[in-house]
């Protein structure tokens, strides 16, 4: 009887170890500053995630000024983000109010930017399916 129960724990240990293993990391990013350095530091951070959780998604809503981090005439750092895509599940996401706010169309935009209707709704949704929710600059 002994060994039933101790066979039985070590089975259900193993499995919640094992479905630890497996769950992933999903996190959401809410970016309003225009300043490149923040830009830069949500990029490095997504970097440092996937280094360690490669299989994590990742997002940043871009709304207010932030959204200047993917107009094609004003990113410095495209490169960057093209190669976070290239390691994982990685999207950009752009407020459409914001773009109508500061008169962008979406023909100014770099092609990894994803344009959704409400910033805020967005981030409401991804936290409501379960992301963790990060905001980031200042």
């Amino acid at each position: 009887m002994i060994k039933n129960i101790l066979i039985v724990f070590a089975l259900c240990t193993l499995s919640l170890f094992s479905q630890a293993q497996k769950s992933s990391y999903k996190i959401v990013y809410d970016l309003v500053s225009s300043d490149t350095a923040d830009h830069s530091t949500v990029l490095r951070q997504f970097n440092n995630i996937l280094k360690e959780a490669p299989g994590a998604e990742l997002e940043v809503v871009c709304h207010g000024q932030a959204v200047f981090m993917l107009v094609a005439e004003k990113v410095f750092f495209e490169n960057r983000m093209k190669e976070l895509q290239s390691k994982g599940k990685v999207s950009f996401k752009i407020c459409a109010n914001s773009m109508r706010r500061f008169g962008i169309d979406k023909s100014q935009l770099i092609s990894l930017a994803e344009i959704v209707p409400v910033a805020i709704l967005e981030l409401a949704s991804k936290q409501q399916e379960g992301w963790s929710y990060i905001k980031a600059g200042h």
